[in-house]
This record gives structure tokens, C-alpha cells and sequence, in this order.
């Protein structure tokens, strides 16, 4: 008797299985692979180093001059105004000035990026900060961009020079910061005059 009871039991358990659970295939390959490289950054959250590699160089030169000279001489009065005696009288001015700035920046860093969105036409949007604290120090950088896919290496890196529309902020704070600002006295009087 116990040996029909644990056969009908399977018997039922055996035909409920398939109807009480939906059989789901899923696969091992991944379309999106490829078996000769890693992929490469082209969905939003994907990671993608830009190698920042910029120099910039400015001059602003400029100079001015300016000179006046005045020379007068009135004559000896005559009539009713006889009793002036000959005088003249002269001025000169003259002013020049020149001022001159040059500015060379130079910046070499990996910056990693994030996708933030990814365009119609399959360029990508990043975004990325690195912040770095040297003693006293901390310098934050952000930097942005448009990417186009075809850019993007093999390794996901891109050099800074395919970038569209790239944008680098530079935020320092510490004693260096500190010490390249005027003073307040020198901040006061500069927007006074």
C-alpha cells in the first residue's frame, strides 16, 4: 500500500511540473561580444578613460601714446586795450604706457568619464571628475564631452583632441590658491579704481 501511495505521488507531481513551471531558455553567447577584443564603451553608465592632453599658451600685449603740445602767444594790445604788454604761454603732455600678460598652461591626466547619454547619431555624452590632494593642496577637475564610438580605442581610452564641445575645470584650494589671489586691500582698491 505504501508503495502505490509513493507511486501516484510521482505520477501527479511528474505530470504538474511542466504545467506549473514554464521552461525558460537562456543562452551563453552574448550578442554584443566579440571573442578578439573587450567592448567598448557605448551605453549610458559605461566607464571610458579621455586622455587630457592640452597646452595653452596667451599673450595679450598692448601699448598706447599720447602727446599734446600747446603753444600760445598774444600780441601787444591796441586801443582801449593798449596797456597789455606782449605774453605767451605754452603746455605740453604727453603719456604712454604699455602692459603685457602671458598665460601657458599645460595639463596631461587620465580622467575617468561616465556615458551619460548616448545621442541618436551614437555619439556619447561623459562627464568625469578627479580630484587630487598633494599636502595641502586639493585640485578637483571636471571634465565633458561629445565622443564619437569610432574614436574610442580598443583599450576604451580617448585622446582629448576627438573630444567635441570638451570642457576642463580646474578648481584648485590650499596655499597655492591662497597665495596667487590679490588681498582684500588689493581687491578694494582695484574696484574702486
Amino acid at each position: 500500500m505504501k508503495l502505490i501511495k509513493t507511486v501516484i505521488a510521482i505520477l501527479i507531481v511528474s505530470m504538474m511540473a511542466p504545467i506549473a513551471l514554464p521552461a525558460v531558455a537562456v543562452s551563453l553567447w552574448d550578442d554584443n561580444s566579440s571573442l578578439f577584443s573587450d567592448r567598448k564603451a557605448g551605453r549610458v553608465g559605461d566607464l571610458l578613460m579621455v586622455k587630457v592632453s592640452e597646452k595653452f599658451s596667451d599673450t595679450d600685449e598692448g601699448k598706447t601714446s599720447s602727446s599734446k603740445d600747446t603753444d600760445e602767444d598774444i600780441k601787444a594790445g591796441f586801443g582801449i586795450l593798449s596797456f597789455l604788454k606782449a605774453f605767451g604761454f605754452g603746455s605740453s603732455s604727453q603719456m604712454s604706457g604699455s602692459t603685457k600678460v602671458s598665460r601657458t598652461k599645460k595639463m596631461d591626466m587620465l580622467v575617468s568619464c561616465i556615458v551619460t547619454e548616448v545621442l541618436p547619431n551614437g555619439n556619447m555624452v561623459i562627464q568625469g571628475e578627479r580630484s587630487m590632494l598633494s599636502g595641502a593642496e586639493r585640485m578637483n577637475v571636471t571634465y565633458s564631452g561629445v565622443v564619437s564610438p569610432r574614436d574610442v580605442a580598443h583599450n576604451n581610452v580617448v585622446d582629448s583632441s576627438r573630444v567635441a564641445n570638451s570642457e576642463v575645470i580646474v578648481n584648485g584650494k590650499g596655499i597655492i590658491s591662497r597665495t596667487q589671489r590679490p588681498g582684500i586691500i588689493s581687491q578694494v582698491l582695484q574696484a574702486i579704481f
